[in-house]
């Protein structure tokens, strides 16, 4: 299972690590850098984050992919990568309306072939991301809104997004998923069609933004997080470039919450940190929630210092949001729950070497009736499971597993690995055993 960028580019291209490493060589020597031995071993190292490549051995595997030389050495490793894996567009197109369309088509073909553990915005390209869109979201594009054919089309496709959300927590991620895909791909059909009438159509473009936020909310409760953050990342270009500043504000938040998920603490204090500077209100609705996230991403890193403080300032933000409107929230707010934030403080304790005090934080949330509102969120309930396994509570860990796989439905085999992880240790237990099978079916 592909786990590194450079070992989805391989894949992608059909060829093992002996054939790869041949390639490299061949390469290495035909831009003038000399011989370099094409042993197998050095490819999985390179996969394994165990050693990193020489610049001229990164140079040659570049030149097989095709990307300058230039972005090698301005990104470094393994950030280039992504210039080759197919993100390359998604993430230096221009922010305008036409490359928002353009991104929108592109996104909604390659996900259905997605096969990727890693996430597309990381070091420099994180950091150039975020530049890009405080430039675009601050001086809004004046292009008139995308006209479409047939707009009755349109409405219908809102009405279908409509209800897919009303079904969202209560049927399972996996059926509702395709369902959702299929909608963005309508969009983007839609968006590749000539305008035949002078009217304005509904916005296109919001509409999308709309489908892939649900889109990546239904990818985390199956446990693609990578999936899920080019899902935002989509959503935040599309709300950019249809003029919802608001809408891109809580997508580029959410983008951050996908990056913590993924362990990417630093990355994820860099989107809140941008975040917080753009809507520069300590007021505003969506200040708990980032904080939470920073203090998240705080203890992940082990500092409980600037966790503390975040925590703090998370308490006020959230007393806030909880007196204000409903009406008045963003998408974001909307749906931030009592259960998600005691779930999140369990978390900050499991990152703090604290066990004991994350089960006290999870206990409550096991009743039925809380449960199921978390669900959804699929492998964030992996905390639960990990900490009740850490305290020796291994029925108990198995249960929670158990439930997560029933709503979730049939896990992919990458899906299935994580469970099947968790459970290694205890496979002398029948009950584990059986877990296990029922994972391979």
């Amino acid at each position: 299972m592909p786990a590194h960028p450079l070992a989805s580019l391989r894949a992608s291209i059909g060829a093992p690590h002996r054939s790869y490493a041949l390639l490299v060589a061949d390469a290495h020597a035909k831009l003038g850098y000399g011989s370099m031995a094409a042993r197998r071993e050095k490819v999985s190292r390179w996969e394994s984050g165990r050693t990193v490549p020489e610049l001229t051995a990164q140079l040659a595997m570049a030149h097989i992919h095709g990307v300058p030389q230039s972005e090698v050495r301005r990104l470094g490793w393994p950030h280039w990568l992504s210039l080759a894996s197919g993100d390359g567009d998604m993430l230096t197109r221009s922010w305008t309306l036409t490359g928002a369309l353009e991104t929108l088509r592109d996104v909604s073909h390659f996900v259905q072939r997605f096969d990727r553990f890693y996430l597309a915005v990381t070091g420099p390209l994180l950091q150039a991301f975020t530049e890009q869109w405080h430039a675009a979201i601050t001086q809004p594009s004046r292009s008139a809104p995308p006209q479409v054919k047939d707009p009755d089309a349109l409405r219908g496709a809102q009405a279908r997004v409509q209800a897919l959300e009303t079904m969202y927590g209560t049927v399972s991620p996996a059926h509702l998923l395709p369902v959702a895909q299929s909608d963005l791909s309508f969009l983007a059909a839609l968006a590749s069609e000539p305008a035949r009438h002078e009217e304005p159509s509904p916005s296109l473009l919001l509409l999308a933004a709309r489908t892939a936020g649900l889109c990546a909310g239904l990818s985390i409760g199956l446990g693609e997080n990578a999936l899920a953050e080019r899902y935002y990342l989509l959503a935040v270009r599309a709300a950019t470039a249809g003029g919802d500043a608001r809408g891109s504000v809580g997508y580029l938040a959410l983008v951050s919450y996908t990056h913590l998920l993924a362990g990417a603490a630093e990355d994820a204090i860099l989107l809140v940190e941008t975040v917080l500077a753009t809507i520069r209100q300590t007021e505003h609705p969506l200040a708990g929630f980032l904080h939470l996230l920073a203090a998240r991403a705080h203890a992940l890193l082990g500092d409980s210092a600037q966790c503390k403080r975040a925590l703090n300032e998370a308490a006020k933000g959230l007393a806030r949001l909880a007196d204000t409107k409903k009406s008045l929230r963003c998408a974001v707010t909307r749906n931030i729950s009592e259960e998600w934030v005691a779930l999140c403080t369990g978390v900050i304790a499991t990152h703090l070497g604290r066990p004991q005090q994350a089960l006290d934080r999870f206990s409550p949330l096991l009743a039925p009736s809380r449960l199921s509102k978390l669900l959804p969120l699929g492998h964030e309930l992996l905390h639960i499971v990990d900490t009740q396994l850490a305290l020796g509570h291994v029925g108990d860990a198995l249960l929670t597993a158990q439930r997560m796989v029933t709503f979730g439905g049939k896990p992919s085999d990458k899906v299935a690995h994580v469970y099947r992880k968790r459970f290694s240790a205890h496979m002398t237990l029948p009950a584990v055993r059986e877990f296990h099978e029922h994972l391979a079916h």
